[in-house]
């Protein structure tokens, strides 16, 4: 069959990648991985601004595409050799050659669209009067698949020809208007980019949080075709707790670290001032990141402003020079009454953000004589977006393999059965939720120097933020 070149064949050789080891090369593979448009994302950190806090965050977004795709290959072999796995195939869920390249190259593929600090950008993304300035990343990977390179077919043209694929079909799979039906393998509760990427963020923080037995956790793997999606074996339940805790325990100490989450809300705040007040373009700084590196960008852009002092440029420098914003109020928007919407109201309406954040500068303003810009008092708001998949978690399903376990699917009419009502872990769907109440805060941050006088105002600060 045409995939086993890319399944069980390493004619192009071995790289050697941290957490995986040696990863065979095929041909076609490699010559994705020596594209300039695929290579940029050696300078594209992983975790951005996290290295400030893990020095040894420094990882990319090419080898964590490499890992990926890595696990898929192995996630495949399973589904086109193990027994079980063949059979439970029928004809609108088959792991043939065209589903097989298709899944590999979204693999791949399905963070060619970053740019320096994407994910941080999009949490909130600076607007001018035309609207958002930049795109989400799984937007631009039609930019960087078709992008034209001196001396190199683009992207598009290899994977026509060596690993016969449509690019329109990758792109519609990443950006998650695929017809394929092999979308949710992409992203899910059990996608190999997060098994990657919880196994690759642990390592190099060189924190002991994301340890996953994901080779037990493959092998326990069978197809879903009713749900389009993969279920698990009773073997996978374990390793599958170990990977939502992980999950639960990086958001604590890594993603959602105060200082990272601070230095986020300031490069958000800055680009959105530099936007306000006309000191770039929202094209200028759209050419600026898109094509750029972490390493550079925030030098470029501290070059392309205007050399007088300002309050954006003094803001770009503690960037820079690793003055961070400190925590001033800390808030659970989550309370035994349910939710707290004005929390959550801040991360949709970045008007009323900064609304908020130049009106707490101006009663301090007042209350201490001061002259402040605006810039130096930020709101971290909570993201609505679901972090933990609970809706997928809630699809997931057991197909029972061993017979004290078989009584489920007489007593469901089907061979398959929910997760949630397997009765064999305490990981159920409503369970992840209380991981998504403890990980979610609403911050106020503020200069180190200010820390002092918004306690002394604390009054006056929280009717702002709560009117």
């Amino acid at each position: 069959m045409i995939a086993e070149q890319f399944l069980f064949q390493a004619e192009g050789g071995f790289i050697r990648l941290p957490v995986w080891g040696h990863i065979p090369l095929s041909n076609p593979l490699k010559h994705i991985l020596a594209h300039p448009s695929f290579l940029r994302l050696k300078g594209i950190r992983q975790l951005s601004f996290s290295q400030q806090v893990y020095p040894g965050a420094t990882h990319t977004r090419f080898e964590h595409s490499v890992g990926v795709y890595h696990l898929m290959k192995l996630i495949l072999q399973r589904m086109v050799s193990n027994p079980l796995a063949v059979g439970l195939q029928d004809e609108r869920f088959r792991f043939d050659d065209a589903s097989c390249h298709l899944l590999l190259a979204a693999s791949l593929l399905h963070d060619i669209g970053h740019y320096p600090h994407a994910h941080v950008i999009e949490e909130q993304i600076p607007a001018d009067s035309c609207g958002p300035v930049f795109s989400h990343h799984e937007d631009l990977c039609g930019r960087f698949i078709f992008q034209e390179q001196p001396g190199f077919p683009s992207i598009a043209e290899i994977l026509h020809n060596e690993w016969k694929v449509d690019a329109k079909e990758v792109i519609a799979m990443i950006e998650g208007a695929s017809t394929s039906g092999f979308g949710k393998l992409i992203s899910g509760t059990l996608d190999p980019d997060k098994m990657d990427y919880l196994m690759r963020d642990a390592h190099h923080c060189n924190i002991p949080y994301g340890s996953i037995d994901i080779e037990r956790l493959i092998e326990s793997f069978v197809p879903d075709p009713e749900r389009e999606r993969f279920a698990i074996t009773e073997k996978g339940i374990a390793p599958l707790e170990s990977l939502l805790f992980a999950k639960y325990m990086m958001m604590r100490n890594v993603y959602w670290h105060h200082t990272g989450r601070a230095l986020s809300a300031m490069l958000r705040r800055l680009l959105q001032a530099v936007i306000d007040e006309e000191l770039l373009s929202g094209q200028q700084l759209e050419s600026l990141f898109y094509d750029n590196a972490d390493d550079r960008v925030l030098f470029e852009l501290k070059a392309m402003l205007p050399q007088r002092v300002s309050g954006e440029t003094l803001l770009l420098d503690d960037i820079l020079q690793r003055r961070v914003y400190k925590r001033v109020v800390t808030i659970q928007p989550y309370t035994k009454n349910g939710t707290d919407e004005r929390w959550f109201a801040y991360a949709s309406d970045s008007l009323l953000c900064r609304q908020k954040e130049r009106e707490i500068c101006d009663l301090l303003s007042k209350r201490h004589n001061m002259n402040l810009s605006g810039l130096e008092v930020l709101i971290d708001p909570p993201s609505r977006k679901d972090i933990f998949d609970y809706n997928d978690l809630r699809e997931l399903r057991v197909y029972p393999t061993r017979s004290e376990h078989l009584h489920y699917s007489l007593q469901l009419s089907s061979e398959y059965c929910r997760f949630d009502d397997f009765d064999e872990s305490v990981f159920r769907s409503d369970f992840i939720l209380s991981f998504e109440r403890y990980t979610k805060k609403f911050r106020l941050l503020c200069r180190e120097n200010l820390m002092e006088k918004v306690s002394e105002s604390m009054n006056g600060v929280m009717e702002i933020l709560q009117s």
